[in-house]
């Protein structure tokens, strides 16, 4: 979902990390504890061979991020419990599940990475609980933005989505675009980029909700006319409610089109080298041999997200 969108880059970010003032207390952080950090010898990087001729390029230079993690056997993960993206399940003793959850756990199994310890907190305190040593990584769906790149560091892109249009089965109203929503019941989260635009419509009959779990539900019932989100989200439920009798509009064209920058992604400190070249090679494999697709599939969502 893109709640209220970074400054400088508008549309491109799903949610407002970083509030007033909290990139300067961001940037603190990162001096404190990257700039300070000693010069040491970088490993030797180990991979599992059970995935055929996946390899990491080596890294020269002091930095042995990833062979660290690989003697301590254990992965640090920060995430907002978010589902379906990364999230603690009630229905499994609280097992780590989700669409991201499967990614990070494969690429920990390719990096020989033993253990993943999985930590919660608010979105918002993801950047600077990574920054500040609590997280090796935030293993949530972030997207690229500058304000964020000033401070973090990417791995390789893992899936792109954005917004989707959720309409009865069949689309019997035949809407396609924004501009057909005007004189509907629209719905979706309060505080998101999808409320503005919506109510920029005109003659659309505007319905914000706190809680997104009730959208779908008021949608399949005819109480909206559409709803307007995140489409993981909307796939997923679709995915696990069939008897809602729901469609996504084929035809319904995004706000943030296909590029790299609409990618969602993980974050990494500056300094981690190692591991985010590791994590990339990882997710760069599984997307040649098809394995992202596979997790991709399984959580609702299709080739076009790859």
């Amino acid at each position: 979902m893109t709640h209220e969108s970074d400054e400088t880059s508008p549309g491109h970010s799903r949610r407002a990390l970083f509030q007033a003032g909290a990139i300067g207390g961001v940037a603190a952080v990162l001096a404190a504890t990257v700039g300070s950090r000693p010069a040491e010898a970088a490993g030797a990087i180990e991979v599992d061979t059970s995935f055929p001729d996946f390899s990491v390029p080596p890294i020269n230079g002091s930095d042995d991020s990833l062979v660290k993690i690989q003697k301590k056997g254990v992965l640090v993960v920060g995430t907002s419990n978010d589902w379906p993206y990364s999230f603690l399940d009630p229905k499994a003793n609280n097992a780590w599940a989700g669409l991201d959850a499967e990614i990070i756990t494969m690429a920990a199994k390719m990096l020989k990475i033993a253990k993943v310890d999985v930590q919660t907190v608010t979105f918002d305190g993801l950047v600077p609980g990574t920054l500040g040593g609590r997280f090796d990584m935030v293993g949530d769906s972030i997207h690229y933005t500058k304000a964020r790149s000033k401070v973090v560091n990417f791995c390789f892109p893992t899936y792109y989505y954005a917004e989707t249009m959720a309409v009865a089965k069949g689309n019997p109203l035949k809407l396609g675009k924004l501009t057909d929503l005007k004189g509907h019941k629209v719905g979706t989260l309060l505080g998101t980029n999808y409320a503005e635009w919506i109510q920029a419509i005109p003659g659309v009959e505007f319905q914000g909700y706190k809680d997104w779990q009730q959208m779908m539900p008021e949608l399949a019932i005819g109480r909206l006319d559409a709803v307007l989100y995140d489409q993981p989200v909307v796939a997923a439920q679709m995915k696990d409610h069939p008897e809602w009798k729901v469609d996504m509009v084929a035809e319904y064209e995004p706000h943030d089109l296909k590029n790299p920058s609409a990618y969602s992604t993980y974050v990494f400190r500056p300094g981690d080298i190692q591991l985010v070249t590791g994590f990339s090679s990882a997710i760069a494999w599984m997307e040649y041999n098809g394995e992202m697709k596979k997790i991709l599939s399984k959580w609702g969502l299709t080739g076009y997200n790859n």
